[in-house]
């Protein structure tokens, strides 16, 4: 009989795991979804009236919030097609472990982004290309805060609820 409530509680901490895990990676995910719909939608009115390197910048921010776009609704649909409540302990860790990956990779490109970012502006300075390589240079650096921000936060929280399932591990 105790037995039964031990795996009973086991089973319930590890469904609220999953559950609180899932809902994390879903509200990144909706946060990026919306950071990428509105660059997208000012930048395509800003454009239509921007000169100089703030054309570049719009067009740039339009572009990746393309790619940042697909990459959220393609997380979204794999986190909103599954049920997180019935993952065993062993696909939990599993999961757990790639996002924890995934997001510490993403913070390393963050970082890179930033600095290319930073690279583009100062290599204005003695281009040709003043204008486009500063307005993309100021786009990259935006964009590359943004994602190092939202990346930080997410493995952060991940790793806040990481105990509550390690203390699972029989």
């Amino acid at each position: 009989m105790i037995w039964s409530g031990v795996a009973s509680a086991q089973t319930n901490t590890l469904a609220t795991f999953n559950l609180q895990h899932s809902e994390i990676l879903r509200t990144g995910m909706m946060v990026l979804g919306g950071w990428a719909l509105l660059n997208i939608l000012v930048g395509s009115f800003r454009l239509m009236k921007a000169t100089r390197n703030k054309r570049y910048f719009f067009q740039m921010n339009i572009y990746w919030s393309i790619v940042n776009l697909i990459i959220a609704a393609i997380a979204l649909y794999s986190l909103l097609t599954t049920d997180p409540a019935t993952r065993t302990l062993a696909e939990s860790i599993q999961e757990h472990s790639w996002y924890k990956k995934i997001l510490y990779l993403n913070i390393g490109l963050d970082v890179a982004y930033f600095m290319t970012g930073i690279w583009l502006q100062e290599r204005a300075r003695y281009s040709p290309k003043t204008e486009q390589l500063q307005g993309w240079g100021q786009a990259v650096v935006l964009q590359g805060i943004f994602l190092l921000i939202l990346d930080i936060v997410l493995a952060a929280l991940l790793e806040d609820k990481a105990t509550l399932l390690y203390n699972l591990i029989p």
